[in-house]
């Protein structure tokens, strides 16, 4: 297995889709239909990815702000000794934001009842994406007798080149944004509260100066690498488009490269510029960035200015098993914290 490693190498890589495309199907134990636009390469990925632009700009996530901080209070104000982080805030939070910035409301409790990875898995280890399926299947069916202006209404008329979306397409993005925007943002937003949860001198400075709480983020996303390493078909070694030869472009040890990034085992307040591909790069950069940086900022805000130290319980269940990079948490399956004050 082609493993692309390093800062630089893997910017380039994520450059070239003409050796290195994206124009494949993963998750196939779990489904039937590519994730969209990310599994295909331009000039489809632009016109598919321009479809959802309107939804995830910075313009148009932060004028959701209010709301989602209103969310964030309520939740939040709520917890008063122990609280498990990963299901009961950071999972609540953020099917709640999915729900305004889809204009979706009335699909939450279904999404948040699968739990904080999509992808169940079974008593046998095996996962399966059954409950999606029935999920968009009648989502889908639905807006075809009820035409809605919401998120998933207009990609059930949208077209592009001339033609309607098929249906395997509007599954695929409906699947991008439910998947990418829920998993990678629970670890984003329990990794933030596990760090400060083990050093005071951050959580004492970011409480007293909140302006910092953005390039904590960015840091956070860097060092945790919510999205580890993401699989391209290597154009050069397949000789059969049946059998793709498959590169994997390894995010993580981008974020970790001392020669682009210094002291990056360490988590740093004041490291200033960051050049993280925490959101991957190039064209197939994650849409859903600006959603999960307001979503964790808002988060961090209000905890901070509620609680001034918490401490993580034994009972939390962390894994740490990435390895060559087994000093940064893999998964928070559950992160049960013990609030001091």
């Amino acid at each position: 297995m082609k493993i692309i490693k390093g800062n630089a190498e893997v910017r380039k890589a994520a450059r070239d889709y003409e050796n290195y495309s994206s124009d494949l199907q993963g998750d196939l134990d779990v489904r039937d239909y590519k994730q969209l636009p990310l599994e295909v390469d331009p000039p489809d990925h632009t016109l598919l990815r321009d479809l959802l632009n309107p939804w995830f700009s910075k313009d148009a996530v932060n004028q959701h702000s209010a709301e989602f901080r209103t969310l964030a209070t309520s939740l939040i104000d709520s917890f008063t000794d122990e609280v498990e982080i990963t299901r009961d805030l950071a999972l609540k939070m953020i099917v709640q934001c999915l729900g305004v910035v889809f204009g979706r409301p009335q699909d939450v409790e279904e999404w948040f009842s699968w739990g904080p990875d999509t992808w169940i898995t079974d008593e046998d280890g095996i996962r399966h994406g059954d409950h999606l399926d029935r999920y968009l299947k009648k989502t889908f069916e639905d807006l075809d007798e009820n035409p809605t202006t919401d998120l998933f209404g207009v990609l059930n008329t949208a077209e592009i080149s001339g033609r309607p979306l098929t249906r395997k397409e509007k599954y695929g993005m409906a699947n991008l944004v439910l998947a990418g925007g829920r998993d990678t943002v629970v670890k984003l937003i329990s990794g933030c509260l596990w760090h400060l949860a083990n050093n005071s001198e951050h959580r004492k400075i970011l409480k007293s100066n909140a302006e910092l709480i953005p390039d904590f983020i960015s840091e956070m996303v860097r060092f945790l690498s919510p999205l580890p390493m993401m699989h391209r078909v290597d154009v050069q070694e397949t000789d059969d488009a049946a059998q793709p030869k498959y590169a994997w472009l390894s995010f993580i040890s981008a974020n970790q490269d001392e020669t682009a990034i210094a002291d990056p085992k360490e988590i740093k307040l004041d490291r200033g510029a960051n050049p993280h591909l925490g959101f991957g790069y190039g064209r197939h950069s994650c849409i859903g960035m600006h959603l999960a940086q307001l979503e964790a900022k808002i988060v961090l805000e209000i905890w901070l200015s509620k609680f001034s130290s918490w401490e993580v319980l034994p009972e939390s269940e962390l894994f740490f098993d990435f390895e060559e990079y087994n000093f940064i948490p893999s998964r928070f399956h559950k992160l049960k914290l013990k609030l001091i004050s």
